[in-house]
């Protein structure tokens, strides 16, 4: 290890720092000051003698380690950016003040516990441990977190185990409720209750109802949709969250109808679902006009549908895009809805027989043998 001041031709003084090990140069770099090529060498010394890097400064904030964090991933998805970066905004600023060196698994499980009890789901917070999760180990890389990984070593947190629950019967709705409120919109913006009904017929997430294009349609051997895109409000076009990617799903007579109403006029690639003045639908404008449930119940609502009409699981998965064990986990009160009904007539037929009372010995027929 040395530090050597040199001269340049300029008059300008810099330092070369250099790390040696068994008598044979490893590493070199040359610095404008001498603190830095110091601290540079100490970093070197160290990393040879322990494999690890210098534990970072105690004034190292868990606020500063989340700025690099951010400008590390400017270049990903810029949906996951902005849910990243949500998270990130909600961690307190007393958190973020402190040195991550004193940040450990009990701050960020009470960070999340109190996330939970301010009445967020359970899907939003695990999206946000995920965040946290991801901010950490940026951190182990870049070798700077010297503790044992907040997220990975915290107690378990029950409410996260199962995000996906399963839909509540009053979360769907029944489909008198549905034409009800289709009806009801449909006198005020006939285009926007098409929207919903052609959802709660196919099931298609909104990002993928505004990518939708007249060329999806295939309509032998049979009519259905192609899903190939998804498009988000405020972001780029994208490949659906279909968990193998393009899906097909089949069209009723009812959604076929629809789909050729708003192709009618229209070239191959034009989007399917246009305003009054040829643009996409923003979701702004589609919220003007409620149905009393949120519109995700309509993708449960077509889901439910099949699932009664006996489709199998598989299928549902398939026409959804999600795996097969999410639709069981989901809808696994739909799929219980056969034996339920058969128990409870059984308990009828039951209460019948004990209402009419038992059939007395002279009630009973006897055969008379030889005739």
């Amino acid at each position: 290890m040395s530090i050597e001041a040199r001269k340049k031709q300029s008059g300008k003084m810099v330092y070369v720092a250099r790390v040696k090990l068994g008598g044979k140069l490893v590493a070199n770099r040359t610095f404008d000051r001498k603190h830095d090529a110091e601290q540079w060498e100490r970093e070197q010394k160290h990393l040879l003698e322990t494999g690890r890097p210098l534990a970072p400064k105690r004034s190292f904030t868990l606020g500063q380690l989340v700025t690099e964090f951010q400008q590390a991933r400017s270049d990903g998805n810029p949906h996951t950016i902005d849910t990243d970066n949500n998270n990130l905004a909600a961690l307190p600023a007393t958190l973020l003040a402190r040195p991550l060196a004193n940040v450990h698994a009990e701050d960020i499980r009470a960070h999340l516990m109190k996330q939970l009890r301010a009445g967020k789901k359970p899907a939003t917070v695990a999206r946000a441990k995920t965040t946290l999760s991801a901010l950490f180990t940026y951190a182990e890389r870049q070798g700077v977190l010297h503790q044992p990984h907040p997220v990975r070593t915290m107690a378990k947190i029950n409410e996260l185990s199962v995000t996906q629950r399963s839909v509540a019967p009053a979360e769907v709705p029944t489909s008198e409720q549905l034409t009800a409120a289709i009806s009801a919109v449909r006198r005020k913006r006939e285009d926007i209750a098409d929207l919903y009904e052609f959802k709660s017929l196919t099931g298609l997430r909104w990002g993928e109802l505004r990518a939708a294009r007249v060329s999806w349609l295939i309509e032998r051997p049979l009519p259905q949709l192609i899903v190939t895109r998804s498009h988000s409000d405020g972001y780029d076009e994208k490949d659906p969250k279909s968990w193998r990617g393009t899906r097909p799903v089949p069209l009723s007579p009812r959604a076929l109808a629809i789909f050729h109403r708003y192709a009618r006029g229209k070239q191959q690639d034009e989007y399917l679902f246009t305003n009054r003045r040829g643009d996409q639908f923003k979701v702004t404008t589609v919220r003007k006009y409620p149905i009393g449930f949120h519109r995700h119940a309509l993708r449960h609502y077509a889901a439910s549908t099949w699932l009664r009409l006996g489709t199998p699981i598989h299928e549902v998965a398939e026409y959804l895009g999600d795996d097969p064990r999410t639709v069981l986990r989901v809808y696994a009160h739909i799929l219980g809805e056969g034996q339920r009904r058969d128990h409870i007539n059984r308990l009828a037929a039951a209460e019948n027989s004990a209402a009419t009372g038992p059939v007395t010995s002279s009630e009973k027929r006897t055969p008379e043998l030889g005739r």
